[in-house]
């Protein structure tokens, strides 16, 4: 009896965690051409889901569902393939390319031209889109790299001996000059779309990150920090100054009065990380939306662009039209948009630029940002207004600082004169930097007002650090999946 007893209690247990831990990865693909089908929804009857990549493979956590409920995929110019539970054990979902029937709807509007439709999408949008206050369930992930193309200082005149030309050199030469980055962040965001009104919760998080380097710059900080409390006065501030150009820094803004404890360094790492991953968040949020509007460049100056309607296609049982845009003058894009023809709503709009965004060169400052590639998913909520479903950045961009620069350290206390040090330079800095920002949202729901001031946000945890990309961390979270070039990275020992 007393094994009977042990095997059922074992035997519960490992029916619990199966069902806890339960997921399903997949590839969408088209019947016809098995080709991949990227960004493709994949959802529950409640409104939760995720999107394919764009190699058409999805992750989705499956412990909640029971056997009576049903999986939606949907893709736009797809017909949508609803599978029940019980039969969700495929590898790779096959959706079938849907007849295009000309409904009512689109008969009645086939007559308008592209310029009134143009002209529909961006009208009442409060009443086709959620802007009120909403909690975001939400998973972000941002990958960059930066390479330097010159780094160098060429020292004028130094009054702290030890920050010499050969010091500089030494320093400079351990610098890497190729770096990369990759975070990723599952939490829920309270707020709308103004910038002022986000709070962030963060829930699990993880940074990528080449221990050699993290090192390398661990132990320069360190030195300098040592060096500047060896020669820099308390209460003392900085002021930086390049030609006419200068800006003042206090001393502990650079770490002089280091004197928290332990506890207090964590926490301020904590708080530091969630205002760095909110601040990225927030940025890409509140672009979308100014006030009750469609904030979006292509919209707002749509007078510079050539619109074609060039065909009709279905997400679901919605009818779409599909609508390519190019330059008609001095505009920076070209790309497509997917817009329900029921109710002129703008479900999908993705474009890349056939020009430079910014081009600035002046007084040996320069930037140029040569790269952006973007894709913006709306899904419709039970309420029949649209939320958003996807957002993919992508930039990339080249500065430069080939200047002369002074940083005098000053101080009103002591007696004697104000000036303490001075540092005087050449410094000529240029480097590459490409960035990819992807965020998916889960699920929307509606909050009042109270639930917002009630929720209190709080720095609660820090990155979990690896030096390669590890499939078991998100196990049992409904993330979007990485491509194989993430899959494949691994950060350490890069030169």
């Amino acid at each position: 009896m007393r094994h009977l007893k042990n095997l059922l209690v074992y035997l519960f247990f490992f029916n619990y965690y199966y069902n806890y831990t339960q997921e399903t990865t997949a590839f969408v693909k088209d019947s016809l051409t098995e080709k991949s089908i990227p960004f493709a929804s994949i959802y529950l009857k409640s409104g939760d889901g995720v999107v394919s990549n764009e190699d058409g493979y999805f992750r989705l956590k499956t412990n909640t569902l029971q056997e009576k409920d049903s999986i939606y995929i949907s893709c736009m110019g797809f017909e949508t393939l609803a599978i029940p539970y019980s039969k969700f054990n495929d590898t790779i979902f096959y959706l079938k390319p849907k007849a295009i029937e000309l409904n009512t709807i689109i008969l009645s509007n086939k007559q308008l031209a592209v310029a009134d439709i143009i002209k529909k999408i961006k009208e009442n949008t409060s009443e086709k889109y959620e802007l009120g206050l909403n909690k975001k369930k939400l998973f972000f992930r941002e990958t960059g790299q930066q390479k330097f193309n010159s780094l160098k200082v060429k020292i004028k005149k130094t009054s702290i001996p030890i920050l010499n030309q050969t010091f500089w050199d030494s320093v400079l030469l351990k610098v890497p000059r190729e770096n990369n980055w990759y975070f990723e962040f599952i939490g829920n965001l309270y707020g709308n779309y103004n910038k002022e009104k986000q709070k962030l919760e963060l829930l699990k998080a993880l940074n990528l990150q080449d221990k050699r380097k993290t090192e390398i710059f661990k132990n320069i900080e360190k030195l300098f920090d040592t060096i500047l409390k060896d020669n820099v006065k308390t209460n003392s501030f900085f002021k930086v100054r390049s030609g006419i150009i200068g800006g003042k820094v206090e001393a502990e803004d650079i770490g002089l009065e280091d004197t928290l404890s332990k506890e207090q360094k964590i926490q301020k790492r904590k708080d530091s990380y969630l205002k760095s991953r909110k601040g990225v968040l927030v940025n890409i949020i509140s672009e979308l939306f100014d006030k009750k509007e469609l904030d979006l460049s292509i919209l707002n100056k749509s007078s510079k662009y050539k619109f074609i309607q060039t065909d009709f296609t279905y997400l679901g049982n919605t009818p779409v039209y599909i609508i390519d845009f190019r330059p008609d003058g001095n505009a920076d894009y070209k790309g497509r948009m997917y817009v329900d023809a029921d109710l002129f709503v703008l479900i999908r709009l993705e474009y890349t630029n056939v020009k430079p965004i910014r081009d600035f060169s002046m007084f040996g400052v320069y930037f140029k940002e040569d790269l952006r590639k973007v894709v913006i998913q709306f899904k419709k909520m039970k309420s029949g207004k649209y939320c958003l479903e996807f957002f993919d950045y992508t930039t990339g961009f080249e500065g430069g600082f080939d200047r002369p620069l002074v940083v005098t350290e000053k101080n009103k206390i002591v007696q004697g004169r104000n000036k303490q040090n001075q540092l005087k330079m050449d410094l000529n800095i240029s480097n590459r930097n490409s960035q990819r920002y992807q965020l998916i949202v889960f699920d929307t729901k509606k909050i009042d007002d109270n639930a917002f001031k009630n929720f209190e946000e709080t720095a609660e945890i820090l990155p979990e650090n690896k030096t390669s990309y590890d499939p078991d961390f998100w196990k049992g979270y409904s993330i979007i999946e990485p491509n194989a070039v993430i899959k494949n990275l691994t950060i350490e020992n890069q030169n």
